[in-house]
C-alpha cells in the first residue's frame, strides 16, 4: 500500500511537471509571436508578462491567451499599450458572449466593429459593454450582435448609421428571424442597395 501510494505521488508529480513545461512553452511561443509585431525592450516585455499574468488571473485565462490576443491587435498596427487594453476587452467579450469559440473570434468581431465604424482603440471596451448590455436585455446574444456587425458594420456605417443605431437595427430584425448571421447579411445587402438606389436617383436628377 505504501509503495502504491508513493508511486501515485511520483506519477502525479510527473504530470504536473509536464503540464508546467507545456505551459511555459505556450507562453514562449505566444511571446515570440508578439515580438514579431512589436518593437519593445526586454524589460518592457518582462513587464508585459507580469501584467498579462495579473490580467489572466483576474479574467480566468492564461498568460499565453492574453499574449496571443495582444499580438492579434498589435498586428493591425496598434501600439503595445493599446493592444494590451484591447486584448483584455476581447477576453471579457469571450467570457460574457455565449458560444464564442475563442479569444481570436472575439477579437475578429471587435476589429470589424472598430474598423467598420471608424472608432478609436480606446472605445473597444465600450463596444463590448454595448454588446453585453443588449444581449442581457433582449432576445439576442452578445455573440450574435458581434457576428452580425462583423458582416455589416462597414456598410451600415457608410449608410449613415451609428454603432448604437446599428445594434438597434440588428436586435429588432433578429426578433423576427432569430438568426444573427442572416440579419447581418440582409442589413449589409439592404444598405448597399439603398445607397446604390440613392446614387442612381441623384445621377438622374443631375
Amino acid at each position: 500500500s505504501s509503495y502504491m501510494s508513493g508511486m501515485s505521488l511520483v506519477s502525479r508529480a510527473g504530470q504536473e511537471l509536464r503540464r508546467g513545461i507545456q505551459y511555459i512553452r505556450e507562453i514562449d511561443l505566444a511571446l515570440t509571436e508578439l515580438k514579431k509585431v512589436t518593437d519593445e525592450t526586454e524589460a518592457e516585455y518582462n513587464q508585459f508578462l507580469q501584467t498579462a499574468a495579473k490580467t489572466g488571473a483576474r479574467l480566468g485565462t492564461t498568460i499565453s491567451a492574453v499574449t496571443e490576443a495582444t499580438a492579434t491587435f498589435a498586428k493591425l498596427g496598434y501600439s503595445m499599450e493599446q493592444a494590451t487594453e484591447m486584448a483584455e476587452a476581447a477576453i471579457v467579450y469571450k467570457n460574457v458572449g455565449d458560444n464564442i469559440a475563442s479569444t481570436e473570434d472575439a477579437a475578429d468581431s471587435i476589429i470589424s466593429t472598430l474598423k467598420g465604424f471608424e472608432l478609436e482603440a480606446s472605445e473597444t471596451m465600450r463596444i463590448v459593454d454595448s454588446f453585453n448590455e443588449v444581449g442581457n436585455r433582449f432576445a439576442i446574444t452578445s455573440q450574435g450582435i458581434g457576428e452580425a456587425l462583423r458582416l455589416s458594420a462597414s456598410a451600415l456605417n457608410e449608410g449613415g448609421n451609428s454603432l448604437d443605431e446599428s445594434i438597434a437595427l440588428i436586435t429588432a430584425a433578429n426578433e423576427v428571424v432569430n438568426d444573427p448571421n442572416s440579419v447581418g447579411t440582409a442589413l449589409k445587402t439592404l444598405t448597399l442597395r439603398l445607397r446604390g438606389a440613392k446614387t442612381e436617383l441623384e445621377e438622374k436628377l443631375n
